[in-house]
């Protein structure tokens, strides 16, 4: 792959390189195409055929987070998802750096607004999975179609190990960012992408600060023997010669200031989800709205970074559901990255996850 100032391009980084799956023990050819284009992002779709032993066969829509890491990094869950199921459409959210500013702003609510035209570019039978930063827009681009436009709604929202309320649980992560004001942070964190990309001038978080507090972070857990420290000694990815950890979690993308601030003080700072402060589009989010799709969360139990209890609480403010179609999964052992990355994931979360859906197919 091309490499452009330590970073891989990415127009290459983007092919997420899935030319099959095994599905019932035979390689079944996957197809990747672009459904749909817009300035921040693409709707990448793989598709597989159908192999007759599929129960539920309602297209997955995962959103992966703005943090930093490019999508790829879930590429093991998207995976385990179409060994499942034989549609699997993914947000790719662009590195802003090669973005011009002439495309304008790319703000938290934007990224919302991005999720509901996804969402109905799909269709109604639909499962939705948010991952990590991605669980609070998720949430709310889910509050607000049942509000407004009920039968776009999705089927089913899967919610993996995101600060939908940090509070309840608070991380060294979530003690960092409500220690700092948003003046602070845009002094000491924000700068304009140089000369020489396309995105000259664009305002953004750096790849070059996220770096450095990746490194602290790794190390940290190889000095305490912890989830990183395995990972990259024993990579249990699902393809780790071409696409080893080290490399999905060290790729990273320069994100846009806008959404970097306004996604601390709307989800960190004040959580206006959990406060009834939440406004999108115009309109107040209400996850009381939601009433037919079934909510799924998914958390891990040594996650040190949306620990236990922050993703659960989504069920506290969706209370128009039905209890049978609301279910938790709390995953012994497993730290942030095994949720979405490596054995675990393929061999415990995503076929709970599928329980939970055929379940809910049948009901």
């Amino acid at each position: 792959m091309a490499v452009d100032d330590g970073v891989i391009d990415p127009k290459a980084w983007q092919k997420f390189g899935i030319a099959s799956v095994t599905v019932n023990g035979k390689r079944v050819d996957v197809h990747e195409h672009v459904l749909c284009r817009w300035p921040f992002a693409d709707l990448r779709l793989f598709s597989r055929e159908r192999t007759g032993f599929e129960t539920n066969t309602r297209p997955f829509l995962v959103v992966p987070p703005l943090a930093g890491g490019f999508p790829i990094l879930l590429r093991d869950l998207v995976v385990a998802l179409l060994t499942e199921n034989p549609a699997v459409a993914v947000a790719d959210w662009f590195d802003v750096r090669y973005i011009p500013k002439t495309f304008g702003r790319f703000g938290f609510d934007t990224s919302i607004s991005y999720i509901t035209d996804m969402i109905r570019l799909l269709g109604t039978d639909l499962h939705l999975l948010g991952v990590c930063q991605a669980v609070v827009p998720t949430l709310a681009a889910t509050a607000y179609l049942a509000a407004r436009e009920p039968e776009a709604a999705p089927q089913s929202l899967i919610l993996m190990g995101g600060p939908v309320d940090p509070l309840r649980n608070p991380t060294g992560v979530v003690r960092n960012l409500r220690g700092h004001t948003l003046d602070w942070l845009r002094s000491n964190t924000i700068i304009p992408v140089p000369t020489g990309f396309p995105g000259r001038g664009r305002l953004v978080y750096p790849k070059t600060l996220q770096i450095a507090t990746l490194t602290a972070y790794v190390t940290r857990h190889c000095l305490e023997g912890r989830e990183l420290y395995w990972k990259l000694v024993a990579d249990d990815g699902v393809d780790p010669v071409h696409f080893p950890f080290v490399t999905l979690a060290y790729t990273l993308m320069d994100l846009p200031a806008e959404h970097f601030l306004e996604n601390i003080r709307c989800v960190f700072q004040d959580r206006d989800l959990v406060t009834g402060k939440f406004i999108f589009a115009n309109t107040k989010i209400d996850p009381l709205a939601i009433r037919k799709t079934a909510l799924m969360t998914v958390e891990g139990e040594r996650d040190d970074i949306a620990a236990p209890g922050q993703t659960k609480a989504a069920h506290d403010l969706c209370g128009s559901i039905p209890k049978d179609k609301q279910r938790h999964l709390l995953v012994d052992g497993c730290g942030h990255f095994s949720l979405f990355h490596g054995h675990i994931c393929r061999t415990q979360i995503v076929p709970e996850i599928m329980g939970f859906l055929n379940h809910e197919a049948r009901t």
